[in-house]
């Protein structure tokens, strides 16, 4: 695995450093400030959207983690008292500034990743605005949800996990993920059973429309009883190779 770089960690000296010896491309993240049940923090799309981000960063070698955007597209969250939203329009000019910002600079490849539901779609409308192209920098997002949830039903299923437990928003695969990561921001206590129908693009579609409270009362999609740290390791890597070997093959 390749050494991680954060810019955030680094002095402007250092940026230079990196642009001169080749290293042209950014992988960062797009999390969110919402809700995740009564067990999971605020900041858990944003945490894990570090996590990830930094993990695929190893996988492909010769890349700069950039900082995740810890706001995103949470008005479906908005029932639930602490959630912080941006609109769609506020979120894709974050986006679009950022990458601009360091096309600005010389770096060529920008990567976002959604580790965020409400993400994803302005993230594919902007590539669709944009063609893929922002200030003479590609802009290469990760945009397919079902995709996404993909590999972790895969891990949870060799565990005798359902998709329903595991869940889509703070169920059990969230829960591992974040016990894995940071522990000490978990209240297992409070873990519980929410929405455990099956999660599909309707069903997505409702939530986006009508809000998190049209599923469920607790704001969990899954059930996070059975959620573990172990799983949740194996939940990351997945994850992160599928996300590797992504963006490997297109750029």
């Amino acid at each position: 695995m390749a050494e991680i770089k954060r810019l955030a960690d680094l002095h402007w000296p250092d940026v230079r450093a990196l642009l001169d010896s080749g290293t042209r491309t950014v992988v960062t993240a797009a999390g969110s400030m919402e809700q995740h049940g009564p067990q999971l923090p605020f900041q858990t799309d944003t945490l894990l959207g570090t996590v990830l981000a930094e993990a695929v960063a190893e996988r492909l070698g010769n890349v700069l983690v950039g900082p995740t955007i810890p706001f995103g597209v949470s008005e479906h969250h908005m029932a639930f008292p602490g959630t912080i939203t941006l609109d769609t329009a506020t979120f894709k000019a974050v986006v679009r500034h950022y990458v601009a910002s360091l096309a600005h600079h010389g770096f060529t490849t920008v990567i976002v990743i959604p580790s965020h539901g409400g993400n994803f779609a302005p993230l594919r409308e902007l590539e669709e605005e944009t063609g893929g192209q922002i200030g003479g920098a590609r802009y290469l997002p990760y945009t397919d949800l079902m995709a996404f949830m993909k590999p972790m039903e895969e891990i949870a299923a060799q565990d005798g996990i359902t998709p329903q437990v595991a869940g889509a928003h703070a169920g059990e695969a969230e829960t591992s993920m974040v016990l894995a990561a940071r522990p000490d921001l978990v209240d297992m206590s409070q873990a519980a059973e929410g929405f455990v129908g099956t999660f599909d693009a309707a069903a997505a579609q409702l939530i986006f429309e009508r809000g998190m409270t049209a599923l469920t009362a607790n704001g969990i999609l899954g059930d996070a009883r059975p959620a573990d740290a172990a799983r949740g390791e194996r939940y990351i890597a997945a994850l992160a190779d599928m996300l590797a070997a992504y963006f490997r093959e297109r750029m």
